[in-house]
């Protein structure tokens, strides 16, 4: 089954990303894939491995250190989000691999990492952010949601699931604040 996605149609009203005392936010360097490693596989994010990391993340076409931002704790990695570009889909930035380690949530760590990478992608010029997420991450899907995220709705399933989701969160109107894919123009006819 396809992820569910999500779509920042303004980044100009993103606000300052304020981290909160006692942590610092960086960009990565050489080495973390090991604490990037750790966030990615107790958040379930996929790339469990350095080496996983290197080949998927760092070998990239868009990978760039200033793109994946870290927060630290006491000199240890403690959440991550990437501001990622698709070269084949011009015109829009991606976050991707949101994550906060269970001891360090409930602080906001998600909406600062976030935060600075959606500032990234405005940096570059882009003025939309997508994403996508999982039907089951309820957490992350609020947090967007209050970033100024819609859904999109991009397949079949699409309508459904953020019915549901929506209802699950309490927030029934999930459907009718979401993005349908634009249509097609047909070729060689009216």
């Amino acid at each position: 089954m396809s992820q569910l996605s999500m779509e920042k149609g303004d980044l100009e009203d993103v606000p300052e990303v304020a981290v909160p005392e006692g942590y610092r936010l960086r960009t990565f360097r050489p080495g973390d894939e090991i604490g990037l490693a750790h966030i990615y596989t107790v958040c379930e994010l996929g790339n469990e491995s350095p080496g996983a990391i290197r080949h998927r993340m760092l070998e990239h076409p868009c990978f760039a250190p200033e793109r994946i931002f870290l927060l630290e704790w006491a000199g240890e990695a403690v959440a991550t989000a990437a501001a990622w570009v698709e070269p084949d889909q011009p015109g829009y930035g991606y976050l991707r691999m949101v994550g906060v380690l269970p001891e360090h949530r409930r602080k906001r760590l998600g909406v600062t990492v976030a935060l600075a990478a959606i500032a990234h992608t405005r940096g570059e010029g882009l003025r939309r952010q997508r994403l996508r997420t999982d039907d089951w991450r309820h957490v992350a899907i609020g947090m967007y949601l209050d970033l100024g995220f819609v859904p999109l709705l991009l397949d079949a399933t699409h309508a459904t699931r953020w019915e549901i989701v929506g209802n699950e969160l309490g927030r029934p109107d999930l459907v009718s604040r979401g993005r349908p894919r634009a249509a097609r123009r047909r070729r060689g006819g009216l």
